[in-house]
């Protein structure tokens, strides 16, 4: 049929399209720190919400497969970039200002949505362990860009990640907890959370090491280099499939694998391999690229789906992203080491931005089969945490843009030093 043949030409366009716009986005972001995935937002509102040519149920399927797709890469690629150096470096500055914010961020997001929004206990823990992340994909290139001292953006990424990866096991926990129908969390955790963890942990370390034996003999064929793609991808769907967590064994995957040389042989060598490979820098090239790509389609989806119809929610939104901010503010006053340069202690203070991961668990109930009014529920916390991961993108744009060009310094300035 000559007009499906036409939609499917311009879709072929697009595609390349958006994947130049990507790249030339991240250019720009070099000149003026707008972070990429905001453009890639905005592109999506206005094929969306905006000029009404594209819905997320226009994707039928490939919504929920493009997020659980995302999750997977992201963290393995969050945790091959946990190595042991950075952790041991910026990790005791780091834990306590993510575990901190983490819970901050926890009490003030679950307590907005619990008694202003009326959404029960679970639902609103939900919510607020959601928006506990910071987001790599954000922070990283951010950081990257900017002046800091080594130490402070070995922080900034390593609370990133430690909170990505919190934030996404207790969610996906509250949501089992959801679904199994279990009334205390506690009674959960003490069942099934630490059963699912250490399995997940186990599936998680014996695939590295498995992979890692098979990898050598594999590099010797021609065209293999996305089997180790693959490999994630039966990683985390027999994960799942078992019913223990797919996120945390590749979580544990990419770390163990990031990390082989620092692992004890003895342990290796019960499960059975002499040695573990590492990736070369062409696979880690390729798996970044292939990040890249799921990452730009992924925003654009998430700018789709935003709703600005509804003024609730987006008050709701807007709402919790500031008491998120002024929340971490407090906290930095009182856990940055007062040595830290004032106008370091600020950009600490306000790179929290959300993102993919955020985005991707608030997805996450759509697909698990919940009951009807559940699904509502969860529908309403997806938009108000699309809208949060906006407006935090922005505000931290913003915020850096305002310290920057030196608007913002004495505030800030007037704020830290009250206490040193």
């Amino acid at each position: 049929h000559p007009m499906i043949m036409i939609v499917v030409y311009w879709l072929v366009f697009s595609v390349g399209l958006i994947i130049f716009a990507a790249h030339f986005f991240t250019a720009l972001f070099e000149k003026t720190r707008v972070p990429d995935v905001l453009p890639l937002i905005f592109i999506g509102i206005l094929v969306g919400p905006l000029s009404g040519i594209l819905s997320p149920d226009d994707f039928g399927y490939v919504g929920p497969l493009l997020s659980a797709v995302a999750l997977t890469l992201m963290l393995f690629e969050g945790g091959s970039h946990l190595t042991l150096e950075t952790l041991k470096n910026s990790l005791k500055d780091s834990v306590i200002l993510a575990l901190t914010t983490f819970i901050l961020t926890v009490i003030i997001s679950s307590s907005i949505a619990y008694y202003f929004m009326a959404i029960d206990i679970i639902p609103a823990l939900f919510i607020g362990s959601v928006l506990g992340s910071i987001s790599p994909a954000v922070v990283v290139p951010i950081v990257r860009m900017l002046n800091l001292s080594d130490n402070a953006k070995s922080m900034l990424v390593v609370e990133s990640a430690i909170t990505d990866v919190l934030s996404i096991i207790i969610a996906l926990a509250i949501l089992k907890t959801f679904q199994s129908g279990h009334n205390t969390i506690m009674e959960f955790i003490g069942t099934d959370l630490i059963a699912t963890m250490a399995m997940s942990l186990l599936l998680g370390f014996g695939g590295a090491v498995i992979w890692s034996t098979i990898l050598e003999k594999i590099r010797k064929f021609p065209n293999t280099i996305f089997t180790t793609l693959a490999f994630i991808f039966l990683l985390y769907g027999s994960s799942e499939i078992l019913g223990y967590s797919g996120p945390i064994s590749v979580l544990i995957f990419g770390i163990v694998l990031a990390n082989s040389k620092k692992i004890p042989l003895e342990i290796v060598q019960r499960f059975g391999a002499d040695h573990l490979t590492e990736f070369t820098s062409i696979e880690k090239t390729l798996f970044s690229e292939v990040i890249f790509l799921v990452k730009t389609f992924f925003f654009i989806f998430l700018g789709i789906s935003i709703q600005f119809s509804n003024f609730k929610i987006m008050f709701m939104g807007f709402i919790l992203t500031l008491t998120i901010y002024a929340g971490r503010l407090i906290l930095c006053k009182f856990l940055i080491k007062k040595n830290t340069p004032i106008s370091e202690s600020a950009m600490i203070s306000f790179i929290i931005p959300k993102g993919l991961a955020a985005a991707v668990l608030a997805e996450v109930p759509m697909h698990m089969g919940l009951p009807i009014n559940a699904i509502s529920t969860f529908t309403e916390i997806r938009s108000i945490i699309y809208i949060v991961i906006l407006l935090s993108i922005l505000l931290t744009a913003i915020l850096i843009y305002g310290q920057e060009s030196g608007m913002t310094n004495n505030r800030y300035k007037k704020f830290f030093s009250n206490f040193n």
